[in-house]
């Protein structure tokens, strides 16, 4: 055997040997109390979504605004109020279509519950308004009044929206803005739940 091969078996025998005192060594591992496959439990809708959930439905709307900078003649309007329940029930989506003196409009809003905040959550957008607005909202009562703000031709307002008087086939939407001289109404919202196409018959 020449001195080469008889280096690389000591090497290998030296190698086989530390592999196997270091298996002897190794500590035992845990055993698993998690059942194969389990998974972390899926989070459930939050108790404050009912107040959310209770505005799932279609709805017609009379509208009334107030005279304004941005609404100077204010006026009357009607339409209709679509919402359904969001992906998971974490949220509600709503529709808006609408004809009032300014025209026709028509909104989009995403109404959930944040629990890390512990607020009401909602953002709309519209077809007069870019981008969007983003509003958080709490109880006060029976009422949820959301606060945030809009740039409104060019200037930031601080905006206000009340839900009130609610019943199961109604509630009152109230909204308020603050230009920097003073909180003024601009406009009521009445919702009234549509009859089911059934109830009608």
């Amino acid at each position: 055997m020449t001195k080469t091969a008889y280096l690389t078996m000591l090497l290998a025998g030296s190698l086989l040997c530390s592999a196997a005192f270091a298996q002897e060594k190794a500590p035992a591992k845990k055993k698993s109390t998690e059942a194969p496959g389990a998974m972390m439990p899926m989070p459930k809708p939050a108790a404050e979504m009912k107040d959310l959930r209770d505005l799932v439905g279609s709805w017609t709307t009379e509208e009334n605004y107030e005279k304004s900078p941005f609404m100077p003649e204010g006026g009357a309007g009607t339409g209709t109020n679509t919402v359904r329940l969001g992906p998971g029930g974490f949220s509600v989506l709503m529709e808006q279509r609408s004809k009032s003196a300014m025209g026709s409009f028509s909104g989009h809003g995403v109404l959930t519950w944040d629990p890390n905040e512990k607020a009401y959550k909602t953002v709309w957008a519209d077809s007069m308004t870019p981008g969007v607005v983003t509003e958080s909202g709490h109880k006060e009562g029976d009422t949820i009044v959301y606060t945030g703000d809009a740039m409104m031709m060019g200037k930031k307002v601080a905006i206000k929206d009340v839900i009130s008087d609610r019943t199961p086939t109604s509630y009152t939407l109230t909204s308020y803005m603050n230009d920097g001289s003073g909180e003024k109404k601009m406009g009521t919202i009445k919702f009234t739940k549509a009859e089911p196409a059934a109830a009608k018959k």
